[in-house]
């Protein structure tokens, strides 16, 4: 064969593999852990091949409507709903599948609970037609209701807070604000379903901020009843049950400094409150996930004023006020400073090593908010600092 004929062959053959359409997911309930774009079969390929060398029956289809393309874990017909919805809250007790979701499949395209699945009937043949004989009218069939459009007054929403680097979750608060005057309406938690009551804003839009000890914040804004239109950002996904809004988080960078806001302390001590711990152990994480990481622990009081400080006994319980705890009498500087060190020495009984974290204490010296106002005694604080 001519060579160049063979080329010109060798190139239509890559070209049709190159434009052909990835396979339609097939018809039943699907256990979903991923979703990429239509372009992106080999990423889809890859996943799924993966899933499957770790004992999984995974496998991956094109839902037509919307162009992604899903790789499920699993796949169940349509008398298996119970089945499906149990399948996947065993995966999500896995973190990397703690957003898996259930879908339903019906001629590649995806259908809500509670709709028809009945098969398409098999095509019957046409009989010949005579031309120019026109033997009865047939009415058109009537137009089937358009649904009302979806938005967060009838449609759940689930939070997606993420590493943007990798995409694991990351716990995090999220403000629900009113974006023309800035007034906080709600605090939700994240990577979790839930439904908004309506925040009765005057624009019909709420901006939504995801803030998590170590990560920059990331922000979405939506409209409460036109959330459809909002699906072109590409932090906002409908999948035909629930609306998904995307956080993908950013660590700080050298040079920042964050509240540790749910760290407190008991009164006139340097032991913390129990609940303490929640914030802590992701400032842990951090630590251990980045050893070159340096951070220096800001304690601050809320006045200049001396009194009795209650410091850690040597059963270095730092949640509890024990029989053994050390009480003295000392300056704010000095409370401050107590409290900041408390927080290391708490991070070295966990392994972290002393290079990593300073201690420095402040007293009332760098107050936040005037003395009299009502957030005065948010002046009471510890920051996080990133040196490196």
């Amino acid at each position: 064969m001519n060579k160049s004929i063979l080329i010109l062959l060798l190139a239509a053959v890559t070209c049709f593999s190159a434009s052909a359409e990835v396979t339609p997911i097939a018809n039943g309930y699907h256990v979903v852990v991923a979703t990429f774009n239509d372009r992106q079969e080999k990423e889809a390929q890859r996943f799924s091949e993966s899933l499957n060398k770790k004992g999984f029956s995974s496998g991956y289809g094109l839902e037509k409507g919307k162009r992604f393309i899903y790789v499920f874990l699993q796949s169940f017909d349509f008398t298996q709903y119970s089945a499906a919805v149990k399948a996947m809250t065993e995966a999500r007790k896995k973190s990397e599948f703690a957003t898996a979701w259930v879908v339903k499949i019906k001629d590649g395209r995806e259908i809500k609970e509670g709709e028809t699945v009945a098969e398409t009937p098999e095509p019957v043949a046409e009989k010949e037609l005579v031309p120019d004989i026109i033997t009865e009218y047939i009415l058109n069939p009537p137009a089937d209701p358009i649904p009302n459009p979806q938005n967060l007054a009838n449609t759940p929403i689930f939070l997606s807070v993420y590493r943007d680097r990798d995409s694991k979750n990351v716990v995090a608060d999220i403000n629900v604000y009113d974006p023309e005057n800035g007034k906080l309406l709600a605090t939700l938690k994240s990577n979790r379903y839930m439904n908004v009551s309506d925040p009765k804003t005057k624009s019909g839009r709420i901006k939504l901020v995801a803030s998590a000890l170590g990560y920059s914040d990331a922000q979405v804004e939506i409209g409460y009843k036109n959330t459809e239109k909002d699906t072109v950002q590409k932090n906002v996904v409908y999948f035909g049950s629930y609306f998904q809004l995307k956080f993908p988080m950013q660590r700080v960078q050298s040079g920042a400094q964050v509240v540790m806001s749910k760290v407190t302390f008991f009164n006139d001590a340097a032991i913390m409150t129990p609940s303490s711990k929640e914030q802590l152990l992701i400032l842990l994480e951090m630590l251990q996930e980045n050893p070159t990481m340096r951070v220096r622990i800001n304690g601050h009081t809320n006045s200049n004023d001396r009194g009795k400080i209650i410091y850690v006994g040597p059963g270095k319980n730092f949640f509890s006020l024990t029989a053994d705890r050390i009480e003295k009498n000392g300056s704010a500087k000095e409370l401050s400073t107590a409290r900041a060190q408390a927080i290391k020495d708490w991070l070295l009984t966990q392994g972290i090593t002393d290079a990593q974290v300073e201690a420095t204490g402040w007293g009332g010296t760098k107050p936040l908010y005037e003395k009299g106002s009502q957030n005065e005694r948010k002046n009471a604080r510890v920051e996080m600092e990133v040196l490196n």
